[in-house]
């Protein structure tokens, strides 16, 4: 866990072969910079398979999004996988990549609703298989456990924020 008295928090974990990344606070020009060489490590292996939880983060700003576009290439470069979880309880984070239009350049994992201490077996950020009580989905081999009926980077529940605004 990275926490030096900084305005972001992260934690990281390994559920089989995926890693976990939970960020919260501030993800600015300090988080990127720190974050940034952990990710770096982490997408730099063959075949990267990463989960960046984002629920917890309460300010993300152009810095924090070049951060999470540069995982992004670098997990793809090397035939991996980046998701994001959390997104749509992360109003800043669902904000800013609306209105950057790179909402559909992510992958997106969503619990579509259901309370995440629903099912005390389940993994409490999004029931990652390998998790006590959790298995894996079926379909598209995504590790949530949780139903979706979203697409790549379209919200799954249909009361999801939205920014009717910029829409």
């Amino acid at each position: 866990m990275v926490d030096q008295g900084w305005s972001f928090t992260s934690r990281e974990r390994v559920v089989g072969a995926t890693t976990v990344v939970e960020l919260g606070g501030e993800v600015d020009i300090l988080a990127a910079t720190a974050l940034g060489l952990r990710l770096d490590e982490i997408t730099g292996t063959r075949h990267p398979d990463l989960v960046l939880d984002v629920r917890d983060v309460t300010f993300i700003d152009c810095c924090g999004v070049s951060m999470l576009c540069r995982t992004r290439r670098r997990t793809e470069a090397r035939a991996g996988r980046l998701r994001l979880a959390g997104v749509a309880e992360s109003p800043s984070v669902l904000r800013l990549l609306r209105l950057t239009g790179l909402l559909s350049a992510f992958d997106l994992c969503f619990d579509a609703g259901s309370d995440p201490g629903s099912d005390p077996g389940s993994d409490p950020v999004f029931g990652l298989a390998g998790e006590t009580g959790a298995g894996p989905r079926t379909g598209d081999a995504c590790p949530c456990t949780r139903p979706h009926t979203e697409g790549p980077g379209r919200p799954a529940a249909p009361d999801a924020p939205t920014d009717s605004a910029v829409a």
